[in-house]
């Protein structure tokens, strides 16, 4: 594993071998599916649009 480091700094900063510099997160990669339609089916919520409370 090689990490990309710099020294925003303006002192000099020396890394010795096994000093610790990183850390390393794995998360789980999602592949989705989707279902393309030409149209959406007619549901039973309001016709207020996008945002809408239904309210005056």
């Amino acid at each position: 594993i090689m990490v990309s480091t710099w020294n925003r700094g303006t002192a000099p900063f020396t890394l010795q071998p096994l000093d610790r510099l990183a850390q390393l997160v794995v998360v789980p990669v999602l592949r989705m599916a989707f279902n393309v339609v030409e149209d959406f089916a007619a549901s039973t919520r309001a016709d207020g649009g996008f945002g809408s409370t239904g309210r005056a």
